[in-house]
């Protein structure tokens, strides 16, 4: 089961964005959480936002422990 969460309309380049996310794909959810938190860089505060509503959205939607969830994909698009 695949569970997502987007974020729109937030203004920054897609290659800032992708530096995160790069370094969470195919982490624990929660470990990629920690490892945001300690990133000193803008866009992982929005990615670990991103990251903490895809959490919520497996444990109240689709009643899932998020000890199990990993992250599959993370990916960042300009707005064309």
């Amino acid at each position: 089961m695949q569970v997502q969460a987007i974020t729109k309309n937030f203004r920054m380049s897609p290659q800032k964005v992708r530096e995160v996310t790069r370094q969470i794909i195919g982490l624990p959810a929660l470990q990629a959480k920690a490892v945001l938190a300690v990133v000193p860089r803008k866009s992982a505060r929005v990615v670990a936002k991103t990251l903490a509503s895809a959490i919520a959205n497996a444990e109240n939607n689709n009643n899932v422990d998020p000890t199990t969830l990993w992250v599959k994909d993370a990916a960042a698009q300009t707005a064309a």
